[in-house]
């Protein structure tokens, strides 16, 4: 650990001191990696077509020092850096193991599943804190401005604290930073034990865990800005967050490079923004079968959560494939009026503006039951620009069926959806997310209601269907969706054989019993 002005920064490793064993680089690791993650999805997914790797993207790295100016990786392994311009503003920094590793997760050639990343900064957290935030300086003096357009990810793999008022006062010069330039900050929480204060309970970042489920998941303490708000945001395989983080971080610049080069997506000024990204990435996760944003099961409030993330794991494990799906689903707009409201496809995306009092809506209709309906909505404080305080929107996410044209609650009903929610309600957190399974057939809309005041900004809407197999009737026999004088020519057609289509009741002969359960379902 290392102390600079009050500050301790230790890299995020379960407080461990003295040397960090580098993990050993091995091909494995990159393959597990790329099939937990869904690459090979989106590999197979795109049918051919060029992979995003992060090509055009810059990356920002800052490190806790292990010793004397040993925070950085090895710049002369032309292995995994080779092509690489490294660009260090301030100091002459020596091989760290920690730093190696994780530039090994976020950017290496031959390690991560963005090696498309050639431009990357890198920074002493320290440093950081003092030059780029500018922590310390008049309050007039904020934030300096991207050293490189290019850079649209930070890593920050390092946790840190002054137990005094710099650290609210650093988090919102963080948090104007990512606002103000769009830059995704990825940044790990601590490996269990004691919970460190900064970038981990930032409001505008996204604190990242490990899906071994070992990290610190403690909501942020009372002596930050917004106690009780839920912490990690998501999680990337791997038990140390110093090296799940930078998988997150790769994802985003595998996702800033697809903004940037789909044509759609490079005409949308809004693709890039950051909660926008945010919002791609928290809906495209994954959530294993103990995941749960506790909802209410029963009763009258069936369906509703006001704490929006697995306490844990928070929205579950990124996945580039259903993000990417999310992304190239595009912007769809919704409107103030339910009756306006677009119908939106299987996978997208808005940015909308909702302003005090009033909600934004999207329909769509199920026709199949869906297996998974995944919606992330999540919006940023807005820091004062001297930093003494801030203001923050509270939005809820709701979904509504819609009987007769108008919009009816589903809170505390029964039948429609098998399990998950159907309201995210936090009064604290800038995030909500639903997350439900077995949605029936029917007309449903998505709906964005602003409560309170807070200056008014804009959020990020992200949404994932999942359609399940199509139900049947048994007399379907030509599966178009209705038995008709066509499945009655089929089973007709293969009277007396064993033909396993038209064979309904599965006796081994097409016969009248075939015959009678067709009639039976007639229509």
């Amino acid at each position: 650990m290392t102390r600079s002005r009050g500050f301790v920064a230790a890299a995020c490793l379960a407080l461990a001191t003295g040397a960090l064993a580098e993990r050993a680089l091995a091909q494995a690791d990159l393959e597990t990696v790329r099939q937990r993650v869904g690459w090979y999805d989106l590999q197979e997914r795109l049918a051919g077509a060029p992979m995003p790797d992060g090509s055009g993207i810059g990356a920002l790295q800052a490190e806790a020092p292990e010793g004397t100016n040993l925070w950085a990786p090895d710049l002369a392994d032309t292995t995994r850096y080779g092509g690489k311009t490294f660009n260090i503003p301030f100091g002459t920094p020596s091989t760290s193991n920690h730093a190696n590793t994780v530039a090994l997760e976020f950017y290496s050639n031959n390690g991560s599943i963005a090696p498309g990343i050639d431009d990357v900064w890198l920074y002493e957290a320290n440093s950081f804190l003092i030059n780029y935030l500018r922590l310390g300086q008049a309050s007039s003096v904020g934030p300096v401005t991207p050293p490189d357009p290019a850079i649209r990810v930070q890593n920050h793999s390092w946790i840190g604290q002054f137990n005094n008022g710099n650290d609210n006062l650093a988090l919102r010069r963080m948090d104007y930073m990512t606002l103000r330039d769009n830059i995704l900050v990825v940044n790990g929480t601590n490996n269990g034990g004691e919970a460190r204060h900064l970038f981990a309970h930032g409001y505008n970042t996204l604190t990242v865990g490990g899906d071994a489920g070992s990290h610190t998941s403690t909501d942020v303490s009372g002596s930050i800005d917004g106690p009780g708000r839920m912490k990690p945001w998501i999680v990337a395989p791997g038990d140390l967050t110093s090296f799940t983080t930078p998988i997150v971080g790769a994802v985003g610049a595998m996702l800033y490079e697809t903004a940037q080069t789909d044509p759609i997506l490079a005409d949308d000024i809004a693709a890039e923004r950051v909660q926008v990204m945010q919002s791609v990435l928290l809906a495209g996760a994954t959530r294993s079968e103990d995941w749960s944003n506790g909802p209410v099961e029963s009763g009258a409030d069936r369906g509703r959560t006001t704490r929006p993330l697995d306490d844990v794991f928070g929205a579950g494990l990124v996945n580039v494939d259903r993000s990417h799906r999310i992304l190239t689903g595009y912007r769809q707009l919704g409107t103030t009026d339910l009756a306006t409201a677009p119908q939106i496809a299987g996978s997208g995306w808005d940015w909308p503006r909702v302003l005090s009092g009033t909600s934004r809506w999207w329909r769509f209709t199920v026709e199949n039951p869906l297996d998974e309906l995944s919606v992330a909505l999540v919006w940023h404080r807005v820091p004062s620009s001297t930093f003494g305080s801030f203001t923050l929107m509270d939005l809820d996410l709701e979904l509504v069926r819609i009987v007769d044209g108008s919009p009816q609650s589903l809170v505390g009903a029964d039948g429609i959806w098998a399990s998950g929610n159907v309201l995210s309600a936090s009064t604290l957190d800038n995030v909500e997310l639903l997350s439900l399974g077995g949605l029936e057939p029917g007309e449903y809309a998505l709906k964005v209601t602003r409560q309170g005041s807070g200056q008014t900004t804009f959020a990020g809407l992200a949404w994932l269907m999942v359609e399940g197999e199509p139900v049947y009737a048994a007399g379907d026999l030509n599966r178009d969706g209705l038995v008709d004088g066509q499945d009655l020519s089929q089973l007709l057609g293969a009277w007396g054989t064993d033909d396993p289509v038209a064979d309904i009741v599965v006796d081994g002969i097409v016969d009248g019993a075939d015959l009678s359960r067709l009639l039976g379902d007639w229509g």
